[in-house]
């Protein structure tokens, strides 16, 4: 298995002769993005996350070398390819967490015009860019650090980043099952009840998307709604009614 020593050298060695817009040597820029994340597997790929992109190296060069499957789906992840827009390569990024811890150290050192010194027009375009894809990524990255804070157990389903509204679903059913357990629930099967928790899933994008404040209690008597028409009021308990409102305050203080 390749190490963080390895994967500094290789970089170094393939971004050898490159500059950056600032004029210094290219590999300052990952060793800048690499000091800025802290998983090893992150510092492997932050180092390596342009090397798809930027030179000749090809994934079968970084496995060949040894480097985990998880790191070389993140550098996959992070890679704009050739007919891609900053944005269309965002949606790939966004489903790797890995890739997005990177991706926020990489679009911050980006951003850092001081060190340029001149700013053109296109620069401040570029920024712009910047700054709506920054956006993108950190949404995705809070989604994946709640749901690693969760800690579901590994039979749990995979969870697969998607539309806001079916990642807000997934995470609401998730603190339900892993977060919030209680044997009087009879919760059954993993995500057996996200159903109770769509109209609210819904609610929560809609807010987020509108940039309005979560009305909690109007949260809560959707979930309540759900249960009612569909569960024949299995959770109008008050044990059940207290683990639900902290499941959507713990929710709107992580994400909204």
């Amino acid at each position: 298995m390749s190490t963080l020593e390895q994967a500094i050298r290789f970089a170094a060695a393939q971004h050898q002769g490159q500059k950056d817009k600032a004029g210094q040597p290219y590999i300052t820029h990952p060793l800048r993005v690499m000091q800025n994340v802290s998983s090893n597997d992150a510092k492997m790929a932050a180092v390596m996350h342009d090397l798809l992109e930027d030179t000749n190296t090809k994934v079968h060069d970084l496995a060949a070398l040894g480097f985990s499957q998880t790191v070389l789906n993140a550098v996959i992840a992070l890679t704009k390819l050739e007919h891609d827009s900053r944005f269309s390569a965002a949606q790939r990024t966004v489903k790797n967490a890995i890739a997005c811890q990177v991706k926020l150290a990489d679009l911050t050192d980006n951003m850092d015009l001081s060190r340029l010194q001149k700013i053109t027009v296109k620069d401040l375009a570029r920024l712009k860019q910047y700054q709506h894809v920054y956006t993108v990524i950190l949404e995705a990255d809070q989604i994946h650090r709640l749901i690693q804070r969760c800690q579901p157990p590994r039979d749990y389903p995979l969870f697969e980043y998607s539309s806001r509204q079916e990642n807000y679903l997934f995470i609401l059913n998730l603190m339900q099952d892993v977060r919030h357990p209680c044997s009087r629930l009879k919760i059954g099967s993993a995500q057996t009840y996200a159903i109770l928790f769509k109209d609210c899933a819904a609610y929560f994008s809609w807010c987020k998307r509108q940039s309005q404040q979560v009305n909690l209690s109007y949260a809560q008597q959707l979930i309540y709604r759900a249960d009612q028409l569909l569960f024949n009021r299995y959770f109008s308990d008050a044990l059940s009614r207290n683990i639900i409102k902290k499941i959507l305050q713990d929710f709107q203080k992580a994400l909204l």
